[in-house]
């Protein structure tokens, strides 16, 4: 579905994204893992196309279905946002326009892509948001960003983000601003995206038991570069590089002592 092909970029001016190559295959849940700063926002900005006047493309190429991402158009790029590629961000509230209902949100969401009345859009919501175990569609559909939690706002980013029903969805840190047991509550949401709809995801994050929780494939990213790849169990259990390793060994056990050797469970 989707494939990275030796992909470089600059950030700010300098390289933050250096010959990266990886692939999400449809339905699949992969995770890329590093430390803040190692290129993992950067790399879901160049496939969304969001790098902005700071970011460029060096060299490489992101590719949807056959189709290059970087050389097409602005408008068939904005078109392909939300009905065929979507994402969700690490702070939900900027995902939001604060003086916008999430209803009304959820309505201009789908008006982008097609004619639809406010009637039918908010019948969709309340349909998606119970699909997603939220309590009280309606009264969630009528309420402002300001006024939820932070786990509900989140939940309710995923719900815009999936509206239009994108076959892929990628996800920066979305649970890094979380307490532990709201985290459980969007990794559950979006795990449900999968089971029930089949969508694939890309998921970014610094923290190992997300990734260990959620993914079917693991990357590992360290100053730009992708220093591993490969299925969940080979890279967590049997890790080849240093930088994995130490990244697994730097996760603190319950007991409070530092695993040695793979991750543990």
């Amino acid at each position: 579905m989707l494939k990275v092909e030796n992909l470089s970029a600059s950030y700010g001016g300098g390289e933050a994204v250096r010959g990266v190559s990886l692939s999400v295959e449809p339905g699949q849940i992969v995770g890329i893992v590093g430390e803040s700063g190692s290129g993992k926002s950067t790399l879901l900005s160049c496939i969304m196309g969001l790098l902005g006047d700071r970011g460029r493309i060096l060299g490489g190429d992101i590719l949807f279905e056959g189709r290059s991402l970087l050389s097409m158009g602005r408008e068939e790029r904005r078109q392909m946002r939300g009905k065929e590629l979507a994402m969700v961000f690490q702070d939900p509230e900027l995902s939001f326009d604060p003086l916008w209902t999430i209803g009304k949100t959820l309505y201009e969401s789908i008006r982008v892509h097609g004619p639809v009345t406010k009637k039918e859009a908010r019948k969709r919501g309340i349909s998606l948001l119970s699909s997603l175990e939220l309590k009280d569609p309606e009264m969630l559909l009528d309420s402002y960003p300001s006024q939820l939690s932070g786990g509900m706002c989140q939940r309710a980013a995923i719900a815009a983000a999936i509206v239009c029903g994108p076959r892929l969805l990628l996800a920066d840190e979305p649970t890094s601003a979380l307490d532990v047991t709201v985290q459980k509550q969007v990794i559950d949401t979006m795990m449900g995206l999968r089971e029930r709809l089949g969508t694939a995801i890309l998921i970014v994050s610094h923290n190992m038991g997300v990734i260990a929780r959620m993914a079917d494939m693991v990357g590992v990213m360290k100053d730009g570069e992708l220093v591993e790849w490969g299925e969940k169990k080979q890279v967590l259990y049997s890790p080849s590089h240093e930088y994995t390793k130490a990244l697994i060994a730097a996760v603190p056990r319950m007991d409070g002592r530092l695993p040695h050797g793979g991750f543990y469970g």
